[in-house]
């Protein structure tokens, strides 16, 4: 008689993360475990490929209204409670809030992943201080909470959101770097292209990204600015950036405008230097991608950034919301030699090989996995 697999359930903000950032992840669990997927689904992402595997519930958004928070918690209950599920995963904040308060009733084993606290401790927002208050409570039950980097990880336990045995530290979601190998430019203008690849959030550094080009194309014209990213209306309304704004950047020729792409490695083999000014990361993907890429960054001196850049050694730091430093840095980077580029790129690539291997966070999921489902 064919085994039964145990069944887990995946609790996600966006599709669009479990397409791009955890996909392997997802993959790697689906090949031992029957995996349900409960998110917010547009199916702008589908691929023919996670569907095959695993089966997607769209519960809609996760956001602090307390309304609409009630709702999301019930379509989470509800899902749970048809799944039955032996073990969860969460990832992003307000699924760890939210999903720790719905498996906490329904005594469903957790492990959570703290992808990145934003201006958590920082901020007297609303949305934040409610989000330290349930902080406080939803993860004193969960089996495991990841963190990406160290410096959250502490936070968390100085704070008293948990304890030092419930943490765990994993370097982010990791990199196939096999998947983002170095490849050649279809380009033959001669052009310098920055390229920066997110959700434009301001949080992201975006202003400061146009800010930065915006200086910088008045002394050199022929650089170029590209962003690929989404306008993103799921933030804060002080956070998300308009599409009247992005459309005066275009007019001004400040930017070059690319929206959501399903694959960046072609955006990224094209550029000539990968820019993520961001203000704070749990650990930024975009930045493993391209360093595996083999190619030279740019980005702020934060958590989650200088963790992936050395300064000087695969690309260069800056100052945080600081978009005239920024431009310096970018104006620094035109100006080295080629093989000085070259050498940075590949030593971020060997950097990705030898400290964010892929198969080494899913390996610390699936032990992680395992461990909660023989403890039952």
């Amino acid at each position: 008689m064919k085994a039964v697999k145990k069944k887990v359930a995946i609790i996600e903000n966006h599709e669009l993360g479990i397409y791009s950032i955890r996909h392997d992840l997802v993959k790697a669990i689906a090949d031992q475990y029957e995996v349900t997927v409960l998110t917010e689904v547009d199916d702008s992402f589908k691929n023919g490929d996670l569907e095959q595997v695993v089966r997607f519930i769209d519960v809609g958004k996760s956001v602090m209204n307390p309304i609409t928070a009630l709702q999301y918690q019930k379509r989470l209950r509800k899902a749970l409670d048809e799944i039955n599920p032996d073990v969860v995963l969460t990832f992003t904040i307000r699924p760890a809030i939210y999903g720790n308060m719905v498996t906490r009733k329904l005594k469903l084993p957790t492990i959570s992943t703290i992808t990145g606290t934003g201006p958590l401790f920082e901020s007297n927002s609303l949305s934040y201080r409610i989000a330290r208050m349930l902080y406080k409570f939803v993860l004193k039950k969960t089996k495991f909470v990841f963190f990406p980097n160290y410096d959250d990880l502490e936070a968390f336990i100085k704070v008293g959101y948990i304890t030092r045995e419930q943490a765990k530290r994993v370097p982010g979601s990791g990199i196939n770097y096999e998947k983002f190998s170095p490849q050649s430019s279809a380009r033959t203008d001669g052009n310098f292209v920055f390229l920066y690849i997110s959700r434009l959030l301001k949080d992201k550094g975006v202003m400061e990204y146009v800010e930065a080009a915006s200086i910088v194309k008045e002394q050199v014209p022929s650089a170029e600015f590209h962003i690929v990213g989404p306008l993103w209306g799921g933030n804060k309304k002080s956070l998300t950036v308009t599409a009247a704004e992005l459309k005066g950047w275009i007019d001004k020729k400040w930017i070059v405008y690319h929206d959501k792409q399903k694959d960046v490695r072609p955006f990224i083999a094209d550029s000539d230097c990968v820019v993520m000014p961001s203000y704070r990361e749990g650990m930024n993907n975009v930045l493993l991608e391209a360093a595996s890429m083999a190619k030279p960054l740019i980005t702020t001196n934060v958590t989650g950034c200088r963790d992936i850049v050395d300064d000087g050694i695969n690309g260069l730091l800056c100052g945080v919301r600081d978009g005239k430093d920024l431009a310096e840095k970018m104006k620094q980077m035109i100006n080295l030699p080629v093989s000085q580029r070259e050498s940075m790129g590949q030593k971020g690539r060997e950097k990705m090989i030898r400290e964010f291997d892929k198969k080494l966070v899913i390996k610390i999921y699936l032990q992680a996995i395992e461990e909660v489902i023989n403890e039952q």
